[in-house]
């Protein structure tokens, strides 16, 4: 079995993964994206339908929740949905944001998957970086961290390019996937019209006999 990244815009990973709204107030996205990934690990065997709901208040705390449609690489337990919610608070201080809060993962058909992540996160200029820690990672009863930094250089006024790596490790993920590993990846993010964000993103993992994925995504921010 094979755990997820949100990867098919590296600008919002996202979470991920999650991220914490930028803007105070209510908004929704729904995104398609020919894979779903968890820190470089195939979700979806194909494509995936994803969307969520987001608040954010003007004191700088969040909560949200995000779905998306899974069906792990060996079948046996068949997952076909993922559901997570998270609350936080950001902040900034000068030019440095941080922001912490904490990521619960349900999974239908599957509740022994289901795990909480608290995280931490710093971020200043173009470059941001998470740290994530669980007791219990996905069923183990064992703990698990992961941290990941990204970089996003400006090209255009409409288009960034977002580079990020991160290392998943702890006995969870051993007893899980069977050896800690490292994720990478780079992502090109085109801004259009009317809420709209392009992303075409390469990743790989150095798990043994994983090849790079190329992964294509369309997604739509809007005010609720």
């Amino acid at each position: 079995m094979k755990m997820k990244q949100i990867v098919a815009c590296a600008a919002l990973f996202a979470a991920t993964g999650i991220s914490a709204p930028a803007f105070a107030g209510a908004t929704g996205n729904v995104g398609v994206f020919s894979e779903y990934l968890f820190r470089g690990v195939e979700q979806s065997g194909g494509a995936a339908v994803q969307g969520g709901l987001d608040y954010a208040s003007d004191s700088g705390f969040y909560v949200g929740t995000w779905l998306s449609n899974t069906n792990f690489a060996n079948g046996t337990d068949g997952v076909s949905y993922e559901t997570d919610v998270y609350a936080g608070y950001s902040t900034k201080l000068g030019d440095v944001g941080f922001d912490i809060g904490a990521l619960y993962y349900h999974y239908t058909d599957s509740d022994s998957l289901n795990t909480i992540e608290g995280y931490v996160g710093l971020s200043a200029g173009m470059f941001s970086a998470k740290a994530f820690y669980t007791p219990d990672y996905f069923g183990t009863d064992e703990s698990a961290y992961y941290v990941t930094g990204t970089a996003t250089f400006p090209l255009s006024a409409s288009v960034n390019l977002a580079v990020n790596a991160g290392y998943n490790a702890g006995d969870g993920v051993k007893a899980f996937l069977g050896d800690e590993y490292l994720d990478y990846g780079a992502t090109i993010v085109k801004t259009l019209d009317a809420g709209f964000v392009f992303s075409l993103g390469v990743i790989n993992t150095d798990i043994d006999g994983d090849d790079p994925k190329a992964v294509l995504g369309l997604k739509k921010t809007f005010e609720l």
